[in-house]
């Protein structure tokens, strides 16, 4: 009965679209958030997302779409003519949210201010006693009795981007009426939990953490003048590239450290070009100007687009796979090449790996 009686109090769920040019006001710059999320201790990978998460200011917001509000346990609607948000309080879906393998790329997103909007939370009060969860089935709806509480955004606005609108995280936390918990830890992520019964800390990944942690200790070990917060970026990189284009994030960073010693800015005498150490040559076969090879990410994209294609052209085979990122194909081809250049890359994968297991921090399993 109280499913049907939220269906029907919320029959036009996800009305979030309707009028938000009309009231919009200041556009914004939303940082890609490209840290680990999990909602409920189902891990989700932000660019995956067509409404990514994504940072203002400090602050998380949390896209209000329809795969991230079934996570959540939440169902929304907005009422445009009173300038209303309201949320309740629901079952957690469990269908996988997601919308392509690459949907965002971690890209920046224009996020635009929505002023003067009230939040309001609801949640379904406990069935009386004498009910019993022995209601018979009647044809007749009854108006569900709901737990209201307004939000309290603490100055926080909400923003929209597209047709979705976005929340400050942290907000949703101190609703009393939504039970929802956050962890945060800047090595892994973002931990939600929408059960008032546990703690979102409960699923934060220790080992996933510790091993970016290593990485990022790795990193800084052979180039000090990369800060923290750049190695847990450049990290998240390496990771997101591997994922997307298939090959093993340490065999990217341990090209990135035999080539540039991870250097964005560097530049060869022979002018390979970033932290990969592309040649602009190549990079322009592939539509890549030389100026944006000194971004780190579309530098990191490139090349391990460039060793997934060795990696699928040789079978898998690594040494001619990292041979002819190196000396080109052709060489390769012709059986000309030297193995020097791959073996030195492999052996600094060992070193790598190595190091993250003995200093503890292992290899994220």
């Amino acid at each position: 009965m109280a499913k049907k009686l939220i269906s029907v109090w919320l029959s036009l769920t996800i009305l979030l679209c309707s009028s938000i040019s009309i009231f919009a006001e200041e556009t914004v710059t939303g940082t890609f958030f490209f840290r680990d999320i999990s909602i409920n201790g189902t891990r989700i990978w932000n660019y995956e997302l067509n409404r990514p998460f994504f940072l203002h200011k400090g602050v998380t917001y949390i896209p209000m779409t329809k795969g991230i509000q079934g996570a959540m346990g939440l169902q929304c609607e907005m009422d445009w003519e009173s300038r209303t948000l309201k949320i309740l309080k629901t079952d957690i879906a469990k269908a996988q949210v997601k919308d392509a393998a690459l949907a965002s790329d971690m890209n920046d997103i224009k996020a635009t201010v929505v002023n003067d909007v009230k939040v309001i939370t609801y949640t379904p009060q406990a069935a009386d006693a004498a009910d019993n969860g022995q209601a018979e089935a009647t044809d007749v709806i009854e108006t569900p009795v709901l737990t209201a509480h307004n939000l309290d955004l603490e100055s926080m606005p909400i923003m929209s981007y597209g047709e979705t609108l976005y929340l400050p995280l942290k907000a949703l936390t101190d609703d009393p009426n939504l039970g929802i918990s956050i962890y945060y830890e800047s090595y892994s992520g973002v931990y939600i939990s929408t059960d008032p019964a546990v703690d979102a800390k409960n699923y934060w990944d220790q080992a996933r953490s510790k091993y970016n942690k290593g990485l990022v200790s790795y990193i800084r070990k052979y180039n000090s003048s990369v800060s923290v917060a750049q190695a847990q970026y450049l990290v998240a990189l390496f990771q997101h590239e591997a994922r997307v284009h298939g090959v093993d994030e340490t065999l990217l960073m341990s090209i990135a450290h035999r080539e540039s010693t991870f250097n964005v800015k560097a530049k060869a005498r022979g002018g390979a070009v970033g932290i990969m150490q592309i040649m602009p040559r190549t990079a322009a076969g592939y539509g890549v100007k030389e100026a944006q090879l000194y971004d780190a990410h579309m530098n990191i994209k490139l090349g391990a687009k460039l060793i997934s294609g060795q990696k699928a052209a040789y079978n898998g085979d690594m040494i001619k796979a990292l041979s002819a990122y190196n000396q080109g194909s052709g060489r390769v081809n012709r059986g000309s090449y030297s193995k020097t250049y791959a073996n030195k890359i492999l052996n600094q994968q060992k070193t790598l790996q190595s190091y993250l297991t003995s200093n503890g921090f292992g290899l994220g399993k």
